[in-house]
């Protein structure tokens, strides 16, 4: 998702590896991502954040293969299913300036499907649950709420809860792997921890001393990595209620964080973290020591995400306008 409000999906398969000869810290002269589809016009300002859901079984056409979840600062979040275009044909040339033209032959279509509106501000980030049944989105409005997916539609979007238990702007959200707990966090430094069963906060962490942007749990379910505008990266124990570790990982802003998840092939072995100070970081999750250092984009680094696979390719989103895939 970017800022001129459309969404795009790129093949992050490992064939781009081969071809590709910055295996470390180097991207420069990586072979080019393919554009497998896009949206043109999705939201009428800027693209905060974006999350996509875990693909489904069905591989036919008529079925949509996964569903992609953005927000925005028009004060509005939206579901988007993507199909396999029965008109693609690989082989085709793809005209990249006019995606929304009849003659799109990207391989797959993004359709719109619902509408989440309700929010009284700006949008920040939308996080899907494990189940892909619901979604959750933070606002500038001092809220985040948390959507039906199934039953939301263009018309209305179908809000189960309304959390207004912050005092400042809430931003970062994600959900613990086994669906039970989310993590929010706002402008004041403050880290909440939900219990989606009961709607109440679980328990709450202080430490930052500014701005919390991001929030992520460990796939073993015990532990909390939240980062921000101090530069530093924070773990907490969950069961001990109290900070684990403290990284300064960055000298700027932290923008995202993303953990190896279950389905890659490094389960929880290491963190990543992007930041304004244009680099992206992997660190162990063992001692919590950096491994290596992704530098390559003209400036702010915007966002970070692991890859499944066996090769456990890391992807990075910057301000220069550029995805590089990292192996």
């Amino acid at each position: 998702g970017g800022w001129s409000g459309g969404i795009k999906i790129w093949n992050g398969g490992e064939d781009h590896y081969s071809n590709s000869t910055s295996r470390n810290t180097n991207a420069s002269d990586a072979a080019p991502l393919d554009l497998l589809g896009a949206k043109n016009i999705v939201h009428e300002d800027r693209i905060m954040g974006i999350a996509m859901k875990p693909y489904i079984t069905s591989i036919t056409s008529t079925e949509p293969l996964t569903m992609v979840a953005s927000a925005s600062i028009d004060l509005s979040a939206k579901l988007c299913t993507v199909k396999l275009n029965e008109e693609a044909n690989v082989g085709d040339s793809m005209d990249v300036e006019n995606l929304n033209t009849k003659d799109n032959k990207l391989r797959y279509n993004i359709e719109e499907c619902a509408h989440l509106k309700g929010h009284a501000a700006r949008l920040c980030s939308v996080a899907f649950h494990p189940t892909g049944k619901f979604v959750a989105t933070t606002s500038f409005d001092h809220t985040w709420r948390l959507w039906d997916v199934e039953t939301s539609s263009m018309a209305e979007g179908r809000e189960l809860l309304l959390q207004d238990g912050h005092a400042r702007e809430v931003y970062g959200v994600g959900f613990h792997p086994d669906g039970s707990l989310v993590a929010t966090t706002d402008f004041g430094g403050v880290v909440q921890c939900w219990d989606l069963r009961t709607g109440k906060s679980a328990c709450h962490f202080l430490g930052h001393a500014k701005r919390v942007i991001c929030s992520e749990f460990s796939p073993n379910g015990f532990q909390l990595a939240t980062a921000g505008d101090d530069g530093t990266i924070k773990i907490w124990d969950l069961r001990r209620r109290r900070p684990s570790a403290s990284i300064p990982a960055h000298t700027n802003l932290i923008t995202q964080l993303k953990f190896a998840h279950s389905s890659s092939s490094q389960n929880g072995e290491f963190l990543t973290s992007s930041s304004f100070d244009g680099t992206g970081k992997i660190w162990s999750t063992r001692d919590w020591k950096l491994l290596t250092s992704l530098q390559g984009h003209e400036g702010k680094v915007m966002g970070i995400d692991v890859l499944d696979g066996p090769s456990c390719g890391v992807v990075t989103c910057g301000f220069d306008k550029t995805l590089k895939l990292w192996q």
